[in-house]
């Protein structure tokens, strides 16, 4: 007698380390979901012999849903919400000792948890003449066991889709981010008349803000700044499909109005109404000094001329906003020398401190008023400095493009 227990302790053990052993190579050989699942189906069934089961995941921390089941009705249990039901249980729990019938036709209910973490319930029942221990402590806790490294490697492949989904996410922001990179000038066309100098500060690895600066003949420079609507990687690409069109454009459409009107369709083609870009567009004549600009919808420069300092704002509307210019007004204005101009988009004039107050369009123009005699690039250097004092402990919460242009 004493042999045949031995035995039959040895058989036990060795069927449960050669069902772990299986598991575990299911598991290494990327073995569905539903493939572990009738693994763990089967051992319970034709191992354990246990007659009724049901396995229920723990989603969100609030609904199980089942996943596998013998014995019973396969539509008896949809959904368990565990507030109810089960949230309380963190042992191994005969039926009869919950007060409500809804889990009559089980014994036993056994928890599987992870580091303090309900992963799922496997539920068990038999009857009094049936040939199954249900209650044997070893085979609970193998039942325990095996549940827990079949959900553990759930959530570790989970994990690894999901570590695997930001990683894509990080090299498609970091090649958004590198285009992007080589679309604003680093630096600027040398002229004898004209200084310029600027910065972009981007409040995530990419970003909608745009400035540009470049020579179209001997005698005329274009200017750009624009912002999309929005942030990410969408933005910064609509972006960059805005700056080629810019380049391309400029150079073969002279007349500012009828360039604003092209580049508002290739807007509305590109975006499909989802968004849409603030732009300023001018041109600057180097022997006439006449400065002539659109501002379609864009903050309006700060324009130092003489001893005069006004808001550019005649224009349009944004580009993309609408799929006909209801109207394009141009103006040109004759800068004597020294004059400055000062683009920017809506990051500057948003920042916020630490009291919640923005920095605004007029502390803008009295930094520049103030400091309209430094050099373009200690201009730019002195209205870094000012913002990161003004923001305090406060972090940028949108892209920041200035660009300063000195018409010597």
């Amino acid at each position: 007698m004493a042999n045949e227990l031995g035995n039959n302790s040895k058989s036990s053990k060795d069927f449960k380390l050669n069902a772990l052993l299986e598991v575990t190579k299911a598991i290494n050989s990327n073995f569905s979901k539903e493939q572990l699942f009738q693994i763990f189906a089967s051992i319970l069934k034709n191992q354990l012999r246990i007659p009724r089961f049901a396995v229920f995941t723990v989603r969100s921390n609030m609904i199980m849903m089942q996943e596998i089941a013998s014995g019973i009705d396969q539509h008896a249990f949809q959904s368990i919400n565990i507030h109810d039901y089960l949230r309380k249980i963190n042992d191994p729990l005969e039926v009869y000792e919950i007060p409500d019938t809804t889990f009559e036709i089980f014994n036993l209910i056994i928890p599987v948890f992870h580091k303090n973490i309900p992963l799922a319930y496997v539920l068990i029942g038999g009857n009094q003449n049936e040939e199954t221990d249900l209650y044997n402590k070893e085979n609970i806790t193998f039942i325990q066991a095996l549940a827990n490294i079949i959900y553990v490697a759930f959530e570790n492949k989970n994990l690894a889709k999901e570590n695997l989904r930001q990683e894509r996410i990080r090299k498609e922001l970091e090649l958004a981010s590198d285009v992007q990179n080589m679309l604003l000038p680093h630096a600027f066309p040398r002229a004898h008349d004209i200084e310029v100098d600027a910065f972009y500060k981007s409040h995530s690895e990419v970003g909608g803000d745009y400035y540009d600066f470049f020579q179209l003949n001997d005698d005329e420079y274009a200017i750009c700044i624009a912002d999309v609507s929005g942030k990410g990687v969408s933005a910064a690409l609509l972006m960059s499909n805005f700056q080629a069109n810019v380049k391309a454009l400029f150079h073969y459409i002279s007349s500012l109005e009828e360039l604003t009107c092209v580049l508002n369709r290739k807007v509305i083609e590109n975006a499909k109404g989802e968004r849409f870009i603030t732009a300023f567009l001018a041109k600057y004549h180097t022997r006439s000094r006449m400065l002539t600009f659109v501002n379609a919808g864009h903050l309006p420069p700060i324009l130092c001329n003489d001893n005069r300092i006004q808001y550019l704002h005649e224009g349009s509307v944004g580009l993309g906003m609408v799929d006909e210019m209801p109207f394009v007004k141009t103006k040109s204005i004759h800068l004597h020398p020294s004059a400055l101009l000062s683009c920017y988009t809506d990051g500057l004039t948003d920042l916020q401190d630490d009291a919640g107050n923005y920095f605004g369009q007029e502390s803008l123009r009295s930094l520049i008023s103030d400091n309209r005699m430094l050099s373009v690039d200690q201009l730019i250097t002195t209205t870094l400095i000012t913002l990161e004092s003004f923001k305090g402990g406060q972090t940028y919460k949108d892209d920041i493009a200035f660009i300063a242009i000195r018409f010597v």
